[in-house]
């Protein structure tokens, strides 16, 4: 699940005048004074499913940034297989599509220590 965030930053030209003086601005300085609105995306990591199976059967899930879909792993072992989304699986009959074809991926996760 990617999520995404826009932000507005709305940038002023900075217009420099004398101090104490009650000097007029020249209109193309005040033009300049107009304020200028920009747009940042951000865009927070990926969120990932990790499903971690303990030594006594059960599992636990937890949340881990990663482009795949889901991963899985033991406990006692680093080695983690991730699984993402590859090409659509068409039925030949109807021509649509019944599901995905998944690219596994394996990569090392060690536990942090708290």
């Amino acid at each position: 699940m990617r999520l995404q965030c826009s932000l507005s930053i709305l940038i002023l030209m900075p217009v420099l005048s004398g101090c104490g003086s009650n000097a007029s601005i020249p209109q193309s300085a005040s033009a300049a004074a107009e304020p200028t609105a920009t747009r940042v995306t951000y865009v927070a990591p990926p969120e990932t499913l990790l499903l971690v199976s303990l030594e006594d059967g059960s599992v636990i899930k937890q949340i881990i940034d990663s482009d795949a879909d889901i991963c899985f792993k033991q406990n006692s072992d680093s080695a983690t297989t991730c699984l993402s989304e590859g090409d659509p699986i068409i039925d030949a009959a109807t021509n649509e599509i019944i599901g995905f074809e998944m690219i596994e991926n394996h990569i090392n996760l060690v536990a942090r220590p708290n």
